[in-house]
């Protein structure tokens, strides 16, 4: 045999079979390896789910948190405080005031004192009327700062809350996975930290017409299709008093919004006017104690009542009345003062055994009163004589659309011709009758001051806080259309020259509407009766 080679020998034992005990070596190994990436295996299945159910319970408890919010948003409308008596044609059907109308509230407080702010430009202020307008403001922010406390309060926020939240459950947590409001861990609440004021210069839920204003007072508005609505969060000025409105979209639903955009809103960080005013969004939070340790969200929502209010004064009215006066007049000087009614008065005697510079003594008549002898309704008593009966009408629909902001001169003059005229009767009174609970739906009517009237109507409620001034004058007529006469005894003469000047004027006396009344339209007709003791 050859001798083998060193290589062919180190061949030999690379192909040697390997013994036992360096199988059993090579396995263990093996084995060692697949249990560690088992165990890896398993505890990354492990950290997944943990991490599932982590995120699944944060997600939980952000979605209840968000239906507690919201429902936060939608039942803070049930948190309402008493009306006074001032403002009890404002309130519910229960006489209350919630957030769905103290916009409601301070626009009757804001028709009173631009009332009073215009009487005072036109020198009609009377002595009550800074003190009415005064009362009406307190008396609103009085109602406002009693809300503000329920609608601020967080124990309230959290009931409204738990309502719904207290029913989910972050189930994929362990433990008590209860979603509850988070407690104020300072242990200092801060109310103004939970509320806020948005949608600031958007529209409010008061609509209104721009005219139904006294013109020296101008309201901030937003513009809506065809309507004007009070702007909300935007201070107004009404006889040197600030006024401000909440803001509600109109048409939306109660809904979440940002926190940035809450806490650029935020009561505590930008506050409107005194501090309480009423907000319109709420921040609350919630929490969950599980095993895996505490969660937590925060979520915002806007509240809104999905409802529409017009500016008014409801429980308000306005006067219209005849004062008929005769004087009476002898040679240049007046003898005497008389008053006749709204009927035509044939032979009204006013002259008694006058004597005359020239001889005699003088009886004088007149027949009075025909002016109101042609007409059967109150649009024609209102226009007896001739003249400018356009202007003070006028001002009476102003006054008529602080109460119907939509009624019109048309309706106005159509609902003076439906009225019959009394002429027993010297007073009538235009005012609003309701049929929903919240006096919301006017419809204006008329009647004598002896006809039906509503039973709020205070027919001798304060006096009037205006002063009267003449707005305008009727045409004068001579010898129409009252006539006179006379009959002289025991002078050169049987009768003498005379003749009747007939004249009107409108008498305005506003009112602020603080004591109901809105103001008085008095027509004030004077028939003159002159007697010469001239012969004819």
């Amino acid at each position: 045999m050859t001798a083998r080679t060193a290589s062919q020998h180190k061949n030999l034992r690379l192909s040697r079979p390997r013994t036992r005990r360096e199988q059993r070596t090579t396995s263990g190994a093996s084995l060692i390896l697949v249990i560690f990436c088992a165990l890896g295996l398993i505890a990354l299945i492990v950290g997944v789910f943990q991490l599932y159910r982590i995120m699944g319970g944060s997600r939980e408890v952000r979605n209840a948190v968000d239906a507690g919010a919201l429902n936060l948003s939608k039942r803070i409308f049930e948190l309402r405080v008493p009306a006074d008596g001032n403002y009890s044609d404002v309130a519910d059907s229960n006489g209350q005031v919630g957030m769905s109308n103290i916009n409601r509230v301070w626009g009757k407080a804001y028709l009173i004192n631009a009332n009073v702010q215009q009487m005072q430009a036109d020198g009609q202020l009377g002595q009550n009327g800074l003190g009415n307008a005064d009362a009406a403001y307190q008396s609103a922010q009085n109602i406002n700062d009693a809300l503000y406390q329920e609608v601020s309060c967080r124990q309230k926020h959290g009931d409204f809350f738990n309502q719904v939240a207290g029913f989910k459950q972050a189930t994929l947590l362990s433990g008590d996975t209860t979603v509850t409001k988070d407690k104020n861990t300072s242990g200092q609440d801060n109310p103004a930290a939970s509320i806020a004021m948005v949608d600031r210069g958007d529209e409010s839920n008061i609509v209104f017409n721009p005219n139904q204003i006294p013109k020296i007072v101008k309201a901030s508005s937003v513009q809506l299709g065809n309507k004007d609505y009070l702007s909300g969060y935007t201070p107004m000025q009404a006889n040197n008093k600030s006024f401000s409105f909440t803001s509600f979209h109109v048409g939306e639903m109660p809904h979440l919004i940002s926190q940035d955009t809450f806490d650029k809103n935020r009561a505590d960080h930008a506050p409107i006017g005194n501090g309480t005013t009423i907000p319109n969004a709420f921040k609350i939070d919630g929490t969950v104690q599980s095993t895996q340790g505490s969660l937590g969200a925060v979520a915002c929502a806007v509240a809104n009542p999905q409802r529409q209010y017009s500016l008014a004064i409801p429980h308000s009215y306005i006067v219209v009345n005849f004062h008929n006066t005769a004087k009476w007049f002898v040679e240049g000087k007046q003898v005497n003062q008389t008053h006749y009614g709204n009927k035509p008065e044939p032979s009204k005697q006013g002259v008694k055994k006058k004597q005359l510079s020239t001889g005699g003594f003088l009886d004088g008549f007149a027949s009075l009163g025909n002016e109101y002898s042609s007409g059967g309704n109150l649009w024609q008593m209102y226009n007896a004589l001739p003249g400018d009966h356009m202007t003070p009408l006028q001002k009476i629909l102003q006054r008529v659309q602080e109460i119907d902001p939509d009624y019109t001169i048309t309706q106005l003059q159509g609902l003076m011709q439906k009225t019959n005229f009394d002429p027993t009767v010297s007073a009538y009174y235009i005012f609003p009758v309701y049929h929903s609970p919240d006096q919301s739906d006017p419809t204006i009517q008329i009647a004598p001051a002896n006809g039906s009237l509503p039973s709020w109507l205070a027919v001798n409620g304060p006096p009037l806080d205006g002063i009267q001034m003449s707005i305008g004058d009727e045409t004068m007529t001579k010898d129409a259309p009252n006539t006179c006469t006379d009959y002289i005894t025991g002078g050169p003469f049987t009768a003498d020259k005379h003749y009747t000047q007939v004249s009107g004027r409108f008498m305005w006396t506003p009112g602020s509407g603080y004591g109901q009344c809105l103001g008085v339209m008095q027509m004030a007709r004077l028939t003159e009766i002159y007697f010469t003791g001239q012969p004819n």
